[in-house]
């Protein structure tokens, strides 16, 4: 199958994949490793609002997460003890602002500082100190992807990668960083069909395209630890997908699920993939063994849950 060419070539350490109903191909995979980490997502109330939660990989403890108000797309700092996070305000007078939180018992901090300017989808380099993110701050009709220094809580040197000329079509958004900070994958419609991923050394330079060709979308890509592997999400017609792609280019491969699958991310151990997974009228938080073998947990909770990202337990 092709998902089982993708993860040996990966190298990764995980065991056979399931595919295509290819399931008796390869055993499936022992049980993962007990995990040091549990996951943070975004939750829609019955009022439209949005918060953050917390739950363990079990599905247990699931607990609201504080000081986190009209916060979607969350991401965390490798060591756990901070996020950041969209605040996407009910009021349409309110663009999505930069939130950083550090800690739970601050309020968070905004990092955006241009008034009225839409951005978006942060997310920290493995060594802490930059964030990528979506700003429309140069773009008004379309969004590049930035990069910055974190100084305390003051975003700094705040540089674009992905500047066009002016009134050139496109948007540029979920950037990703690889595992050794060396490069940043992201989605683009700047060939002028629909999203495709790319990929960029981290300053910019050396842009090349991923997906191309179709009329399919390509969004949320996210690196596999070992960096040889793309996890991404593929809406192609009334389907949405999460499939593997080599980070080096090629044919991507998808993961069966009874349902549309959305938003990827892949544990720091390499052992399990985390999307939105949408059943029926149920939008929830699923994770599954990263081979595509086994059993696919469903971490059931009210209202429509989104955009899983992979945060540290630090022992108290």
């Amino acid at each position: 199958m092709v998902l089982h060419r993708l993860l040996m070539a990966g190298a990764l350490a995980v065991g056979g994949v399931a595919c295509g109903g290819g399931a008796g191909d390869s055993p499936a995979p022992p049980p993962p490793a007990p995990s040091s980490h549990d996951l943070v997502f975004d939750s829609e109330a019955p009022d439209g609002s949005r918060g953050l939660y917390r739950v363990a990989l079990d599905g247990s403890a699931v607990a609201p997460v504080p000081n986190a108000a009209d916060a979607v797309r969350p991401h965390a700092r490798d060591d756990g003890l901070a996020l950041v996070f969209t605040s996407f305000s009910t009021d349409p007078r309110n663009v999505p602002t930069l939130m950083w939180l550090s800690g739970v018992s601050r309020p968070a901090k905004v990092l955006s500082t241009s008034a009225g300017v839409y951005e978006r989808e942060a997310v920290f380099a493995p060594d802490g100190r930059r964030l990528a993110f979506v700003s429309q701050r140069d773009e008004p009709e379309g969004s590049d992807v930035f990069v910055a220094e974190l100084d305390g809580e003051e975003l700094k040197d705040v540089r674009n990668l992905t500047a066009r000329a002016a009134g050139s079509p496109g948007l540029d958004v979920t950037p990703a960083w690889s595992p050794d900070g060396r490069q940043i994958a992201f989605a683009s419609n700047r060939d002028g069909t629909d999203f495709k991923l790319w990929v960029m050394h981290a300053d910019g330079s050396n842009v090349r395209q991923l997906t191309s060709g179709g009329s399919s979308a390509d969004v949320f890509p996210s690196w596999s630890p070992d960096g040889t592997l793309i996890a991404f999400q593929r809406r192609s017609g009334d389907r949405t997908r999460v499939g593997l792609l080599p980070a080096a280019g090629g044919a991507p491969a998808f993961f069966e699920f009874d349902g549309d699958a959305y938003a990827p991310a892949w544990s720091p151990d390499g052992s399990r993939i985390a999307f939105a997974g949408r059943i029926g009228s149920e939008l929830d938080v699923h994770v599954r063994d990263a081979s595509g073998s086994g059993p696919v947990l469903r971490i059931a909770h009210p209202g429509p849950d989104r955009n899983p990202a992979w945060i540290r337990r630090v022992s108290s």
